[in-house]
């Protein structure tokens, strides 16, 4: 179904913004924890930001990638209207390499996972060569976080895939229990906080 969007694309997105009428999923809402974008930065997207990809599913409206500059740096969102009126913002952050040579324009030749492994399981989105930060698992009530592991990752969805070998190595690390560090996790309880 395609969403009736009177004055354009940019100009709806931009009247939910301003009506407070968005959600942003759980990967906006990590990048908001780890501190790599800001909800000043995703509003500036929404509200003044340039459409520059269109991004289709076959079983979904489409999205739509803007891209904006605040406080002098750039910032990419993903925003999909929804037929209801809503706007989902499913991810933002900050445009850099390997993936983007500059805010407007995605770098050539990106390497990929492998020649087989190219879109999306779950979305069919396309799959790009990244260092994930953190992939983070809870085992019997303990946070563990792997860093700088190697992996394809949706630009659609967010999933991430590992390939064979890294597959084994994080097996082996876990089991071997092989921890270079640890760090303290703050928490907030949302329905206590001030």
């Amino acid at each position: 179904m395609t969403l009736p969007l009177p004055g354009g694309e940019a100009a709806w997105i931009a009247a939910r913004a301003d009506a407070s009428r968005y959600v942003l999923s759980e990967h906006v809402i990590r990048s908001l924890m780890a501190g790599s974008i800001e909800a000043a930065q995703i509003e500036a997207a929404l509200r003044g930001g340039r459409i520059i990809e269109e991004h289709r599913h076959r079983e979904r409206d489409p999205a739509y990638l803007l891209c904006a500059v605040h406080d002098g740096k750039p910032v990419h969102a993903i925003a999909a209207p929804r037929a209801d009126g809503w706007l989902v913002v499913t991810h933002a952050y900050v445009p850099a390499p390997p993936v983007w040579r500059t805010a407007l324009h995605r770098s050539s030749g990106e390497p990929t996972m492998s020649d087989s492994i190219t879109t999306c399981f779950f979305c069919g989105g396309a799959i790009k060569q990244v260092t994930v930060g953190n992939f983070d698992y809870r085992l019997e009530g303990r946070l563990y976080v792997i860093k700088k592991v190697p992996a394809g990752l949706c630009q659609q969805c967010g999933e991430k895939y590992v390939d064979a070998e890294v597959g084994r190595r994080l097996n082996t690390l876990i089991a071997q229990q092989a921890f270079t560090g640890s760090e303290s996790v703050d928490v907030i309880d949302y329905a206590t906080a001030p």
